[in-house]
C-alpha cells in the first residue's frame, strides 16, 4: 500500500492598483529546473553458521568489489539522474572465527534515477567440528510481483493497459512515496543422508523466517505537465541448497550429503517513471516546471507563454 504526500509551495505575485485599475505585475517566467538523485540499491548481508544456525555479526569484516560498506550493508549509487545498470557485485566476509575468507555473489538489478533497490544476502558458512561444509546455491526460478502507488483525487490516464497519474499543470509535484520493504524466507523440503539429519535441521532453522514488513520513504518530484506512476518490486527465489560435507580429520569427502529447497524474499525495488502528457501539446519539458504542489496545482494565475 502506497500513500502519497505532497508538500505545497506557494506561487506569489504582485498586484499593483492605479486609480482604480488592477494591473498585475507580471514577472519574467523563471523554470525550476530539478535533478534527481542517482538509482542506488543496498545489500543487507546476513552470516550464519550451518552448524547451530548461529548468526555471525559482528564478528567479521565485509567488502565489496563495488559501492561502499558500512557495517553488514553495501551501498551502490550511480551518478545524479542516472540509471544504476545491473551487474553482479561480489561481497567477501572473513573474520578470527572463519577458517578462510567467504565470496558470495549478489545479482543487482537496473534501478531507475531517483528509485532505490534493498537487497538480502544470507551467507551460510560451515566450520568447525569433525565436518566443514560446502553450500552450493541455484536459483530455480524468480517471481516478480509489481504493487502500483494508489494516489487519490488525482485523475488517470491509462496507456496501453498502464495506468499513468496526471499532472495537468505548470507546477512541479514533490513528495514521499510510502512503501514497505519486506523481509522474510521459508523452508520448503529437504533430505538428509544419515548422520546429517542436523545439517538439515540447521538450514530449515536458518531459512524459515517470518515475513517482516517495514515502512520507507521514496522522494520524488515530477515535471510539469508529466504523466507519472510509482511502484514496488518484490522478487522472490525459489532456491535449491546442495551441502558438501568434508571430514576434517580423514579429508574424506561426502557429495550431497543434504539437498533442501527454500523460498526467500530477495529484495524491494521502489521507484517512480514520468513521461510527456500528450495533451498537453509539447508543453512538457523533463526536469522542469514552477515550484507547486497538490494543494495549488492549476490554481493561481497561470501566466501565459
Amino acid at each position: 500500500m502506497f500513500n502519497i504526500y505532497f508538500k505545497e509551495m506557494k506561487k506569489f505575485f504582485s498586484l499593483i492598483a492605479l486609480v482604480g485599475v488592477f494591473a498585475a505585475c507580471q514577472p519574467e517566467k523563471i523554470q525550476t529546473a530539478f535533478t534527481l538523485a542517482g538509482g542506488s540499491a543496498t545489500i543487507n548481508v546476513k552470516v550464519v553458521d550451518i552448524n547451530n544456525h548461529g548468526d555471525y555479526s559482528g564478528t567479521y569484516t565485509l567488502t565489496s568489489t563495488a559501492g561502499t560498506v558500512s557495517g553488514n550493508t553495501v551501498t551502490i549509487s550511480a551518478g545524479e539522474s542516472t540509471k544504476l545498470a545491473g551487474q553482479t557485485v561480489t561481497v567477501t566476509v572473513n573474520g578470527p572465527k572463519f577458517v578462510k575468507p567467504y565470496t558470495y555473489d549478489v545479482l543487482v538489478p537496473d534501478v531507475l534515477p531517483g528509485g532505490q533497490a534493498a537487497i538480502n544476502a544470507i551467507i551460510v558458512v560451515g566450520e568447525g567440528g569433525d565436518y566443514s561444509y560446502e553450500i552450493k546455491e541455484s536459483d530455480v526460478a524468480t517471481d516478480e510481483e509489481v504493487e502500483m502507488i494508489n494516489v487519490h483525487d488525482y485523475p488517470v490516464k491509462t496507456i496501453d493497459g498502464v495506468n499513468w497519474y496526471v499532472n495537468e499543470s505548470e507546477f512541479l509535484l514533490e513528495g514521499d512515496v510510502e512503501y514497505d520493504v519486506v523481509t522474510g524466507s521459508s523452508f520448503l523440503e529437504g533430505s538428509a543422508k544419515v548422520g546429517f539429519e542436523g545439517v538439515l535441521s540447521n538450514l530449515k532453522e536458518i531459512y524459515t523466517e517470518p515475513t517482516v514488513k517495514v515502512v520507507n520513504h521514496l522522494p520524488i518530484t515530477v515535471s510539469a505537465y508529466a504523466i507519472w506512476r510509482a511502484f514496488a518490486t518484490y522478487t522472490t527465489t525459489l532456491r535449491t541448497l546442495t551441502v558438501t560435507a568434508k571430514n576434517n580429520k580423514t579429508g574424506e569427502t561426502f557429495e550431497k550429503v543434504v539437498e533442501a529447497k527454500v523460498r526467500l524474499l530477495s529484495s524491494t525495488q521502489a521507484e517512480f517513471e514520468e513521461k510527456a502528457n500528450p495533451d498537453t501539446h509539447g508543453h512538457y519539458v523533463h526536469g522542469q516546471g514552477e515550484p507547486g504542489g497538490a494543494n495549488n496545482a492549476g490554481g493561481g494565475i497561470v501566466y501565459s507563454e
